[in-house]
């Protein structure tokens, strides 16, 4: 799992939100918000930006993330 779906799920969970509800939210399908959150894509800038919008995040929080490698 990535950095970056960590944090989403862990943002999710905490406000008890199904991936449908922040899906609906933020127009990415339910899909592929389960891709990212596994690792499995990564994301583009507007679902990156999306997302921080919609989790009141500041401009280029999820960005950094997505630009860690995991680690081994």
């Amino acid at each position: 799992m990535s950095a970056f779906g960590e944090r989403i799920m862990a943002m999710r969970n905490e406000r008890h939100l199904t991936r449908a509800d922040v899906a609906e939210k933020t127009g990415i399908p339910t899909s592929r918000l389960s891709e990212l959150e596994r690792g499995v894509r990564i994301p583009m800038d507007s679902q990156t930006a999306r997302i921080e919008t919609f989790f009141g995040m500041g401009t280029g929080e999820l960005a950094a993330l997505v630009r860690q490698r995991p680690s081994a």
